[in-house]
């Protein structure tokens, strides 16, 4: 149903799973790991390959063996992945609640993870959230089934999604770490050394196609992490200046009241007990979501899409919680209890539309613009100066020379070329920083012929020399 369901939605909405620069930096290197398998040689390292993990990516090379067209592959990975997500969350339910009804499992699962807006984003989306999301939960169940058994076999099954969940998000080695420390000591506890060893050699066995998929690429983590920015809204870093709401330690908070994941779960805290919370695998869950945070929250942005592991740990935590609203509320007030999940079935749907509506603006904006330019510039080999949309644009059209006005301070422009630009839009993100020094610079030593205006207030122009008449 999940897997159907975000398909079908998908074609109705003419969405292909690309939308800024993160998702056509994935298109570039599924099809760059597809070539390597194929023996062609590859092109030089795009912007974003250093920081980015390339689980998703070969997932989606590999998937191009049965499917050629790249978009495609990288969007039906996002939809096995939701599928994977939304099994590996009801087993991880079944495991830490084997005495709830199945009816109050299903509707939990259903309500809060497969109808949440970012959920429902990650899953049309070619991004690696949903893949991450999959193989984490996936780690958790078989995990927690060390934790409850102690058997080798599962630890050698969790280590391998572990690897496989850190190389397609860095970030969730910090939320994994104590469930490996739980690991290592239930193993060490039941005296089974054997079963340690094979942990380590397949954790070790899984994590090295990450060095092939990374050769020649300098890996570099974030390094901006500070207890201070738990205190701040505002930063200025080499991405421009960002300004949010609220502070970063209210931020990490989302999850539990904001309408991209479920407003069900204040109303939940209130029904949990102490109780819920005094298995050892609840404090393993526990100890994997405030580490989780304390990343998150340590970092100079706010990105609601990196909550949704979180997110997913805090539906495991309150589920007793949830069961014991569906059980009594069903058999004391039926039809308060409906009234609520109709309630909150409208809220999901309404903040589904709200979420994706940005998501499927800037897509549709980057297609209708690739559709836009001029034939001269699509047919020649023109050079195009921009900054925003040239990661997008090179996915449509490979063949133009695309120059990043982020990647450096160009001394000189050669007249001829064009510029793509947006100066009302890009300004007061990145006033001072690069991308508006080389604009300026352009105004300031070029004339500036308007050839085509564009959506979204996207102007390209000719580059001519100041004398030319």
């Amino acid at each position: 149903m999940t897997l159907s369901g975000l398909y079908l939605a998908s074609l109705l909405l003419r969405f292909n799973g690309l939308y800024g620069q993160d998702a056509h930096e994935y298109y570039r290197q599924a099809v760059e790991l597809h070539n390597r398998m194929q023996g062609i040689a590859g092109a030089a390292p795009g912007l974003g390959e250093a920081q980015f993990s390339g689980g998703y990516p070969l997932a989606a090379a590999l998937l191009m063996w049965i499917i050629p067209y790249p978009s495609i592959a990288l969007q039906t990975v996002s939809l096995l992945s939701a599928a994977l997500s939304v099994w590996f969350f009801y087993q991880c339910l079944r495991l830490l609640s084997p005495g709830a009804h199945a009816k109050s499992r299903v509707v939990f699962t259903i309500l809060t993870l497969m109808l949440a807006p970012y959920f429902v984003r990650a899953g049309m989306s070619s991004m690696s959230d949903g893949l991450g999301l999959g193989l984490m939960l996936g780690s958790l169940h078989w995990g927690l089934r060390v934790v409850y058994k102690g058997r080798a076999k599962d630890a050698v099954i969790a280590v391998v999604l572990m690897a496989f969940a850190v190389t397609t998000r860095y970030a969730l080695a910090v939320l994994l770490l104590p469930l490996v420390a739980a690991m290592l000591l239930t193993l060490w506890r039941y005296r089974n050394f054997g079963g340690i060893l094979a942990m380590l050699i397949a954790g070790i066995l899984s994590i090295l196609p990450h060095f092939w998929l990374k050769n020649g690429v300098a890996v570099e983590m974030d390094r901006h992490w500070s207890v201070w920015y738990f205190f701040q809204n505002a930063f200025v870093t080499e991405n421009g200046t960002s300004h949010y709401t609220f502070p970063n330690i209210l931020y990490v908070l989302f999850p539990l009241a904001h309408p991209g994941f479920c407003l069900l779960l204040p109303g939940l805290l209130l029904l949990s007990k102490k109780t819920d919370i005094v298995l050892p695998s609840k404090k393993v869950l526990i100890a994997c979501l405030v580490c989780y945070l304390l990343l998150l929250g340590g970092l100079p942005h706010q990105n609601l899409r990196f909550l949704l592991p979180a997110y997913a740990i805090v539906l495991l935590l309150f589920f007793p919680a949830w069961d014991r609203m569906f059980a009594y509320g069903f058999y004391f007030f039926k039809r308060l209890t409906w009234s609520i999940l109709a309630l909150v079935l409208a809220i999901q749907l309404v903040s589904t539309v709200y979420i994706l509506k940005p998501t499927l603006q800037r897509a549709w904006l980057e297609h209708d613009i690739a559709w836009a330019l001029p034939l001269e510039l699509k047919a020649g080999n023109a050079t195009v100066y921009t900054f925003d949309l040239d990661i997008a644009l090179r996915t449509y059209y490979p063949d133009i020379q695309w120059k990043n006005m982020w990647i450096q301070r160009y001394d000189t422009f050669p007249a001829g070329s064009y510029v793509l630009f947006n100066e009302p839009l890009l300004r007061p993100q990145w006033e001072g920083k690069t991308p508006m020094l080389n604009w300026d610079h352009i105004k300031e030593t070029h004339r500036l012929h308007l050839v085509q205006e564009l959506p979204g207030g996207w102007n390209l122009y000719l580059m001519k020399e100041l004398s030319d008449e």
